[in-house]
């Protein structure tokens, strides 16, 4: 991305982290329920809006997906040690909140969805390296994520509909959304079906959902496992190389 990119994304991301902490601190009633008509809550819908049509705006300019030939290699080269330190740092955060999640310290105490994710992390982990040493990864390796994600989801959005006050819940739901839509966009480069157009801002945004969904606290798993797909989401950002493609 340009470094304008950049900066914008920054800027979006601190903006509403810092309006959901202060929604949380004063956006809900003693009894539960969201105050009608709280400022912050208000500026961080309308932030998250702004944002997704910024980013859909400036990254007009890359390339479509029928512009792209190649494969995953191709368009994601780690080169950077940042880049690789942040992706097994976002690797090894989701591997710990998995492990807190086995120990029961989230609010999904269960044990398929702890090896969903320990699954999840060795496939990012297997394909970080293997970029890094110039390979390609096994095309399927990068399919596992987007059905550990889809699962997750479907088993999130049950339990938050027990959940009457969607203010509560929304950031969280549409951060998972976010993870597994830009998951799969990223899956495509393996199969040469990528789209750099459509994968830029679906990861832009998914790093500023996963961000502010952690700074909600719900639980020590939850804050691990959205910093460290945000971190994930962010070196494959910083290891983006479209013009080689």
């Amino acid at each position: 991305m340009k470094k304008t990119h950049w900066l914008l994304l920054a800027l979006f991301a601190v903006a509403s982290v810092g309006l959901r902490v202060w929604q949380d601190m004063t956006g809900f009633e003693d009894t539960g329920l969201a105050v009608r008509g709280n400022l912050p809550g208000l500026l961080l819908c309308a932030a998250l809006v702004v944002a997704a049509v910024c980013f859909v705006l400036v990254t007009r300019g890359l390339p479509a997906q029928r512009d792209v030939a190649g494969g995953l290699a191709d368009c994601f080269r780690f080169r950077d040690m940042t880049a690789v330190t942040c992706a097994v740092t976002g690797i090894f955060l989701v591997f710990a909140g998995a492990a807190a999640a086995a120990l029961g310290y989230g609010k999904m105490n269960n044990v398929l969805l702890t090896v969903f994710a320990i699954g999840a992390a060795a496939s990012m982990l297997y394909a970080v390296f293997t970029l890094y040493r110039g390979g390609e990864p096994q095309s399927v390796a990068m399919l596992v994520p987007v059905c550990c994600l889809a699962v997750y989801l479907i088993a999130l959005y049950r339990l938050d509909a027990a959940e009457p006050v969607l203010m509560r819940t929304y950031v969280e739901l549409l951060a998972v959304v976010g993870l597994t839509f830009s998951s799969l966009e990223r899956a495509a480069f393996a199969y040469r079906n990528g789209a750099p157009r459509l994968y830029v801002p679906a990861a832009a945004m998914t790093v500023i959902l996963s961000l502010t969904a952690a700074a909600d606290r719900q639980s020590l798993v939850s804050v691990a496992l959205f910093i460290g797909c945000a971190l994930v989401e962010l070196s494959f950002l910083a290891s983006a190389d479209f013009d080689a493609a």
